[in-house]
């Protein structure tokens, strides 16, 4: 199982530089350039430096993945809720499973780092204070746009097939 967390913790960190930084290289090239010849450009610029991160710090990252900082792994955790987010267009509930990667990320964490039992509540308190706060956020940003978006009945239909018509009342 030590492994296969190793891989895991690799992969969600591995894949956090390259993506964010190719987001923010085609956000760069849509306010700036908009020359679509030169979008991969920036895509994969964005991607490389990412990737060159990874190189120089993954390792290092793996072997102490319980001892990060803990701005570190919300950054993490805030940057892959925003991504869930907009993969599932505004529809939040998949958003609950980053907060079960969370509590099994610092179930590992406390364990791994003996913390005693007193803090050990504190601790679990404040991941969940904080994965619900996040999550809080993400609810309410959807909420305005169910309420503003005269469409939004029509993308839940289809986004889950349904044969009824959703009204702004179930909305």
């Amino acid at each position: 199982m030590k492994r296969l967390e190793k891989v895991i913790i690799g992969l969600i960190i591995g894949f956090t530089f390259p993506l964010l930084f190719g987001l923010l290289s085609v956000i760069t090239w849509f306010y700036l350039d908009k020359s679509e010849s030169r979008v991969l450009i920036y895509l994969t610029t964005g991607i490389v430096l990412g990737l060159i991160i990874d190189f120089k710090f993954l390792q290092n990252w793996i072997k102490h993945r319980f001892d990060l900082p803990l701005w570190f792994i919300s950054g993490i955790y805030i940057f892959y809720n925003i991504c869930t987010y907009g993969f599932f267009m505004g529809f939040p509930v998949f958003n609950i499973l980053m907060g079960l990667i969370a509590g099994y990320y610092f179930g590992n964490r406390i364990i791994s780092n003996k913390i005693q039992s007193q803090l050990q509540s504190k601790q679990i308190n404040q991941v969940s204070l904080f994965t619900g706060l996040i999550m809080t956020l993400i609810c309410i940003s959807s909420g305005i746009i169910g309420l503003t978006d005269k469409t939004i009945g029509e993308n839940i239909q289809g986004m889950l097939g349904l044969d009824f018509e959703i009204t702004k009342t179930m909305i």
